[in-house]
């Protein structure tokens, strides 16, 4: 009896101990189904605040390119907002502080003006999905990014020769006309009249007359080619030693003592003497004489007589309607051959293929290896040489002043009174951009004389009716930069007319000297319906296009390219203005959130 009470209370105890055993791991059992719902409730909210995050961070970034889009298609407005998705708000401000680490730097909301060098969009992006749960870190992102206006905001043509004058009136060519990068030829060209030069060298280029007569003489020097060309007009005249380092291509040529370092070309009388020429010589409806000593490196072509005498050397072979070789040397072999339409004179040997007839060489002749003289019909010798085509040589342009072909500058005005002062107080305004000065209401030609030194920091057009006295005669002055910069002083031709011709306002001119100097980092483009004069002693890196032009004395002009807007100064015909004034480059991008 007493042991089955002891068993009947020990299976009490075990049941007990079992259920309490089952109800602790009930307990722990829905307390770590808590703790996994938590962990997973956490893990969700997080993924989707990350989601939330690249959306929105995205969406930012879409205001950002679709506010730069529209600033640089020039359709600016100071802000944007877009409700669906990509959804984004943005702002647009802009500052005219000349660098970023100005002191003070103060951003403007509103589209950016044209003089601000920079330019923030500030957008902020709000995510497509939302962050789920108790995390909204995702659910908005800020992106703040900057842009600088690029240097040029006006591509121009960079087109026409180093010196262009309309007429050749009061024209001389004695300074030194060089390429300042060394490939562009610094060439000259003048439209109407004839031209004679003398002492200096003209051009380290092309110097090409149209409508006139070319009379180059002692120092005044071209290395490339020489061209003249008009009805009645058209004579080349080397003499005194003169060197031309091209060829020579007018109507006639007449050279007395001088060299040309290639070929010449001519369609009427051409005469020379002591003449060295490094290529041949072509007289396609003319005679050719010559007076002795002169050396021929190629061959002789013309259409009609020819003589060689006493001196005379021509390496290559020599064809002429009439032939008269009195003495010198026609080629240095057997296989070069003198060829004659008609008559050969002046030859006591010769050897006629047809009848293999030989006699003696006539004194003071020399035969060479052979010369072999064939009396023959038109088509002896071969066609002429071809003449080489000649340089366009440009209409005038009738350059007016309108603000839409300089699209990226602002305009300054000035009122009448000019000078250098007021020129560095517009400069001043433009904060670093590129400006163009309107100083047509002066009374007088701007005077730039003293000691004081105009500073350019861009492109800076300057717009006179009355031209520059650019201390001409008056000493000191200039213009300075230290960074590269295009500098346009223009007196506008504003009278219209069919074909095109200048007209000079009464009193301008553009006059530079006495000391006056540029930056050799300034291209300056001197355009005028005047006169420009750049005086003895003066360094000037551009070019000149002008209704009269001197390049005089100890002148030096580095010849660099910089054109006009809207035009083609090599043809003088229209061109377009591409131009970019809404194009910028990004500075930074980052992110503002927080």
């Amino acid at each position: 009896m007493l042991l089955t009470r002891i068993h009947s209370a020990l299976t009490r105890d075990d049941r007990g101990a079992a259920l309490a055993a089952a109800m602790s791991l009930m307990l722990l059992g829905a307390l770590l189904s808590v703790l996994i719902l938590s962990s997973v409730v956490a893990t969700f909210s997080a993924t989707t605040g990350t989601r939330a995050s690249v959306q929105s961070e995205a969406s930012a970034q879409a205001g950002i390119d679709v506010a730069l889009a529209s600033v640089m298609s020039g359709n600016c407005v100071s802000s944007y907002t877009s409700t669906t998705v990509p959804k984004y708000s943005v702002a647009v401000s802009y500052t005219t502080s000349p660098t970023l680490s100005t002191p003070g730097l103060t951003w403007v909301s509103g589209c950016p003006t044209a003089s601000a060098p920079f330019m923030k969009i500030t957008s902020t992006g709000t995510a497509g999905s939302p962050a789920v749960g108790t995390t909204t870190f995702g659910n908005t992102e800020a992106v703040e990014a900057i842009y600088a206006r690029p240097v040029s905001t006006a591509i121009l043509q960079a087109t026409g020769p180093a010196v262009y004058a309309y007429s050749s009136q009061s024209f001389a060519g004695s300074g030194t006309l060089v390429s300042l990068d060394g490939t562009n030829d610094a060439d000259v060209m003048i439209k109407t009249g004839d031209v004679a030069c003398s002492g200096g060298a003209a051009a380290k280029g092309d110097f090409v007359v149209n409508e006139g007569n070319l009379t180059l003489s002692g120092s005044c020097g071209v290395t490339g080619n020489v061209w003249a060309s008009g009805s009645g007009k058209g004579v080349i005249n080397l003499s005194g030693g003169v060197v031309v380092g091209g060829n020579a291509v007018g109507n006639g040529l007449i050279i007395s003592s001088g060299s040309v370092g290639g070929s010449t070309w001519t369609t009427g009388a051409t005469t020379i003497n002591s003449a060295t020429i490094g290529g041949g010589v072509t007289v396609t409806a003319n005679n050719f004489v010559t007076g002795g000593s002169n050396k021929i490196g190629g061959n002789l072509w013309a259409s009609g007589s020819a003589e060689l005498t006493n001196g005379d050397d021509v390496k290559g072979n020599a064809t002429a309607q009439t032939l008269k070789l009195s003495g010198g040397n026609v080629g240095s072999s057997a296989s070069n051959e003198a060829w004659s339409r008609g008559d050969v004179t002046g030859v006591t040997w010769f050897t006629i293929k047809s009848h293999l007839t030989a006699k003696s060489v006539p004194s003071g002749m020399t035969a060479g290896g052979g010369i072999t003289v064939v009396p023959a019909g038109p088509g002896a010798g071969g066609a002429a040489p071809a003449t080489p085509t000649s340089p366009i040589v440009p209409n005038w342009v009738n350059f007016t002043y309108q603000a839409s072909d300089w699209p990226g500058y602002t305009v300054a005005t000035l009122g009448t009174t000019c000078t250098s002062t007021t020129l560095q107080t517009a400069i001043n305004s433009f904060s670093g951009g590129k400006g163009v000065i309107d100083a047509r209401a002066c009374t007088a030609p701007i005077f730039m004389g003293g000691s004081t030194k105009v500073a350019l920091s861009n492109d800076v057009a300057i717009i006179s009716t009355y031209g520059f006295d650019l201390s001409y005669s008056k000493g000191g002055g200039g213009f300075s930069s230290t960074v590269p910069v295009d500098l346009f002083l223009i007196t506008p031709d504003t009278t219209a007319e069919s074909p095109a011709t200048p007209t000079c306002p009464s009193g301008s001119s553009i006059l530079v000297g006495g000391g006056f100097t540029f930056s050799s980092t300034i291209s300056t483009i001197i355009y005028t319906p005047c006169k420009a004069a750049i005086g003895s002693g003066i360094n000037f890196y551009g070019q000149v296009f002008a209704g009269q032009a001197v390049v005089d004395g100890a002148a030096k002009l580095f010849y660099t390219t910089v054109g006009l807007p809207g035009w083609n100064l090599d043809t003088g015909t229209t061109s377009s203005v591409t131009s970019s004034p809404n194009a910028w480059a990004s500075v930074s991008t980052r992110n503002v959130t927080g």
